[in-house]
């Protein structure tokens, strides 16, 4: 099969609702990173081996993406005995950023800036009193919302002057 219809295949699996999993392996380094990059896509979980330190020890590398879009990623050593069992053996240890970098940490990023992202207390107190365009007041709202009388309105009355076509009423247009 080509990798399109693979593609669409699992795609139609996936939205069909009747399948509840499909597990496939494979081998990135026999096909084109395209085809690989379509395929991960198209995949809620990925495991990708790799060696591990030790001769016997593997690494995977797991990767589970929700319906929200979250996107959960895990590491996890392993070995395979000779019996064939896997066993985990545990979860590698990711040396911590030292605490030592406490003054860059504090740096303000807005320091150096050409422009003020602060307010002064006199701006803040003219900003709070400005009336926003489209913010309107009751009074205003019920004005606009109900109409009271005195309000206006055009009636046309067609006279014996007028020239108007209904066949075309832009007849008088220049176009």
């Amino acid at each position: 099969m080509t990798p399109p219809t693979v593609c669409r295949t699992l795609q139609q699996l996936r939205k069909g609702g009747a399948v509840r999993a499909v597990i496939g392996l494979l081998h990135t380094d026999m096909h084109q990173r395209g085809t690989v990059g379509s395929v991960c896509h198209l995949a809620t979980s990925l495991i990708s081996l790799a060696p591990g330190v030790k001769g016997n020890e593997a690494v995977a590398k797991i990767t589970k993406r929700s319906k929200s879009g979250k996107v959960l990623q895990d590491e996890e050593i392993f070995c395979i005995t000779e019996d064939l069992t896997v066993t985990i053996l545990s979860k590698p240890s990711h040396p911590e950023p030292k605490q030592n970098n406490t003054e860059e940490e504090q740096a303000d990023p807005t320091a150096n800036l050409t422009f003020n992202l602060r307010l002064s207390d006199s701006e803040l107190e003219a900003k709070q009193k400005l009336a926003l365009p489209f913010v309107f007041s009751k009074e205003k709202k019920t004005a606009l919302l109900h109409p009271g009388p005195g309000t206006g309105r055009i009636l046309y009355e067609p006279d014996a002057n007028d020239d108007y076509d209904q066949e075309d009423p832009d007849d008088d247009l220049d176009v």
